[in-house]
């Protein structure tokens, strides 16, 4: 069996409306970025369609999948049905594909769980997905649809038991979390900064069985990430002896993305990516959150060699291919006033930072240890 990317056109040239934290591209640099490099065959890439309706009540109340199929359809909706579905209403605005590109986003990572569960695939990239705070009848935090709720529910349809659920976004999973918590099959485990929106998360939910929050202040670095990934997940992970993973892999904890304040380098992401998934033979990885267009697009690129065990290909000069691709996207933010800084688009890996693991990490750690029992 192999391993897939899955992807679509869609994403090409799909923006939300100028000025949004999303009017950038995001998923096809990052597979051109694959390509370039070499790191893939083209068999291996899948692009999806639309999900269907049909596909996407399993989770979302029909009249809100046909207001926002509307939306697209009309590029607006009467007053009543912006608010009764917060579509249209500020930062889920109305764009040319409102509808179908998170409709493609979710039909990927249903198809994600469809393939593996039909022995087709192992391992899967589906970069375009990680929507994790989408609500069953409304729009919510850039998330139209929640592929990463309508993934677990199929993977339930299927038959799996035991679905281990790990977000690495800057952002709490609140849409997940609040559909799955207290469900014996799926276990929920959040890396997010702390009274960061959507300031869910916290960490008396820990005290729900198949609940792991680790909400981390601003100034999370490299080596806690890891302490937290060897010393709590990976054991957890171990211990719950799961049949899929699904990780969604945002990355806005990245030093130089603007909608978080947490500074990692790309060395720790992938190592916590690497980690995690490197546990199950049946894993899924989303995208997500991500909101620097030079920085998300290498980070996600490199978690494709992450899942065919080929790390050492992040250790490549990148191609000058990669590097114009890189130089010619476009981004409006005042980081890039003066220019793109030259590490952001000239080499895979950032450079090494290495601080100690502070004493509100060592704590929270040991805390969850305890209300997991794993020590």
């Amino acid at each position: 069996m192999q391993n897939y990317l899955f992807t679509s056109d869609i994403f090409r040239g799909s923006r939300y409306e100028k000025g949004h934290p999303l009017d950038m591209d995001r998923v096809w640099p990052s597979v051109e970025l694959i390509r370039l490099m070499g790191w893939i065959n083209e068999n291996q890439i899948i692009k999806n369609s639309p999900a269907e309706i049909s596909e996407l009540i399993k989770f979302h109340d029909l009249d809100y999948v046909k207001a926002l199929k509307k939306a697209e359809e009309d590029q607006s909706l009467p007053d009543n049905l912006r608010r009764q579905f917060n579509i249209g209403i500020g930062n889920n605005p109305i764009f040319s594909e409102v509808f179908s590109r998170p409709a493609t986003a979710a039909k990927a990572s249903i198809k994600a769980v469809e393939m593996i569960a039909h022995k087709k695939a192992k391992k899967i990239l589906n970069i375009s997905g990680g929507t994790h705070h989408g609500r069953k009848s409304q729009a919510f935090g850039f998330c139209f649809l929640n592929d990463c709720v309508l993934a677990i529910l199929k993977a339930l349809e299927k038959g799996f038991k035991n679905i281990v659920y790990v977000d690495l976004d800057a952002h709490h999973c609140d849409g997940v979390q609040d559909v799955f918590s207290e469900n014996e099959n799926v276990s929920i485990i959040s890396i997010h900064e702390k009274n960061r929106w959507p300031k869910t998360g916290k960490f008396e939910d820990n005290k729900l069985f198949n609940v792991m929050n680790f909400p981390v202040n601003e100034s999370f670095n490299d080596n806690e990430i890891d302490y937290i990934v060897c010393n709590v997940i990976t054991p957890f992970i171990k211990k719950k002896k799961a049949d899929l993973l699904i990780i969604q892999a945002g990355a806005d904890m990245l030093d130089g993305d603007p909608q978080s304040r947490i500074s990692l380098t790309n060395n720790a992401y992938w190592k916590a990516v690497r980690d995690v998934q490197s546990l199950n033979e049946n894993v899924i990885i989303l995208g997500g959150g991500g909101y620097n267009p030079y920085l998300t697009a290498k980070a996600w690129a490199g978690n494709w060699v992450l899942i065919n065990d080929k790390e050492e290909y992040l250790n490549q000069e990148m191609k000058s291919q990669c590097y114009d691709l890189l130089k010619s996207l476009s981004w409006h933010n005042r980081r890039v006033k003066n220019g793109i800084p030259h590490k952001w688009i000239s080499t895979w890996r950032d450079e090494c930072k290495n601080y100690p693991i502070g004493d509100e990490i060592l704590s929270l750690v040991d805390k969850i240890l305890k209300i997991k029992k794993l020590c």
